[in-house]
């Protein structure tokens, strides 16, 4: 018997989903494709807080897409994906995007010429809120929640608004050079950008490149021979090409 309830997605639309028997505000859910429509089954038993959801999640990472988080009136509101890599989480980096096609969670490297969507792009897809859950420790059994990394959370949040400020992006440089996992941050900000987005930033886009550390500027650069890869689009996005 299938316990899950499932509602067609229509990108830009609100989605309420009130599966019978579920009254609390966090449940497990799964993500996939039907005739090329997103379609979200939603697990009827609920959990009180979305640690207790992960929890839960990470025992059978192969079963479920992440954690939904509804409000009072049945609406979900967010989803929670976690940043356990591929179907069964077995790599050791953390995710960062997700398949446009299977929405398997990927990490950069994982993800190398593949299709896919970065968070934000999926939110804007699904029409519902999205965000990473914490990194979850790998040091033993008693491994530990971490937040990911603060820094690249905010040069996502932040790129589409502040990457024409020089000053931003001079600080962005430098936190690019301290902490080598930002540049997810990056990869994401550039690949959340629209098209017409990328159009009017362009000439600030190049400029970044230019101010780039070598070593990530040279990342983009190699990148770009995967143009479908967050690195190869972002490389791409700023002006960057392998000869």
């Amino acid at each position: 018997m299938n316990r899950f309830f499932a509602a067609t997605v229509i990108p830009g639309k609100t989605l309420a989903l009130q599966p019978p028997g579920a009254t609390k505000m966090f449940r497990l859910i799964q993500l996939h494709t039907d005739s090329g429509i997103p379609r979200i089954g939603v697990e009827p038993d609920g959990y009180v807080s979305a640690r207790t959801a992960l929890a839960h999640y990470r025992s059978r990472p192969a079963a479920y897409f992440g954690v939904g988080r509804f409000d009072h009136e049945g609406t979900l509101a967010e989803i929670i994906l976690d940043r356990l890599c591929g179907p069964l989480g077995d790599c050791p980096r953390p995710a960062s995007v997700v398949h446009a096609r299977t929405y398997q969670r990927l990490c950069a490297t994982c993800s190398l010429g593949l299709e896919v969507l970065t968070v934000p792009e999926l939110a804007r897809m699904l029409g519902i809120a999205c965000r990473l859950a914490p990194v979850l420790a790998r040091s033993g059994r008693h491994a530990r929640l971490e937040v990911a990394s603060p820094a690249g959370n905010r040069i996502a949040r932040e790129f589409a608004s502040h990457v024409h400020d020089p000053i931003w992006r001079l600080e962005l440089c430098a936190e690019l050079a301290r902490d080598a996992g930002s540049v997810n941050g990056l990869l994401i900000g550039v690949g959340a950008l629209t098209h017409r987005d990328v159009l009017d930033l362009y000439p600030r886009l190049c400029t970044l490149a230019d101010e780039l550390p070598a070593s990530v500027r040279e990342e983009l650069t190699r990148a770009t021979v995967r143009p479908l890869s967050p690195a190869g689009v972002a490389g791409l996005r700023m002006g960057l090409s392998h000869k």
